[in-house]
């Protein structure tokens, strides 16, 4: 049997962004993130190309990268999945991201638990999963939803329901457009 060494944790996340002023303000104001500027990422001819952010409740930093095509990429993708304790927590989200006008999913039953599904500036879906486990079988997770299908982007033309065409980063009723 061969042994490997072993890994230690997650020293932090990186997303790629097209716009990093604007991505540090949408993360900054929907998930309370606090820029680090001490560890701003500058090249050798001034250019700020990725921050680092602290955001409340999550163990390891977060890096804003500034790679657009990166960021095109992965619109529809969902690289990141945040914990919320409960159902009551998914619906606190939810108010929150109404309150600041982010596109959202419904709260999605899973396979575990709940589930709630929002596109950053660029379209990069994050998502909140419950550890409360919602004691449904296997029969009604929502394997169908178009928030779960990366080839699907809320507000393009392929987008199946009544969900308003969304301009990314742009102030929707007096709040920030999820992407």
């Amino acid at each position: 049997m061969t042994t490997h060494p072993v890994v230690r944790g997650v020293h932090h996340i990186k997303i790629p962004v097209s716009d990093l002023e604007r991505s540090i303000a949408w993360y900054c104001s929907v998930l309370g993130a606090r820029r680090i500027e001490e560890f701003d990422h500058v090249s050798q001819d001034g250019e700020l190309f990725a921050v680092i952010l602290d955001v409340p409740g999550v163990d390891v930093p977060l890096e804003l990268r500034l790679d657009p095509a990166t960021a095109g990429r992965l619109a529809g993708f969902d690289p990141l999945t945040f914990t919320a304790r409960s159902r009551a927590e998914l619906d606190g989200w939810i108010r929150h991201l109404d309150m600041l006008g982010v596109a959202h999913s419904p709260v999605i039953v899973a396979l575990m638990g709940h589930l709630l599904v929002f596109p950053d500036p660029d379209g990069v879906r994050l998502r909140f999963y419950t550890h409360e486990p919602h004691g449904l079988s296997r029969e009604h997770v929502n394997f169908t939803s178009p928030w779960l299908r990366p080839d699907t982007v809320p507000g393009s033309d392929a987008w199946p329901g009544q969900t308003p065409a969304i301009e990314t980063g742009v102030r929707r009723s007096g709040g920030l457009a999820g992407g």
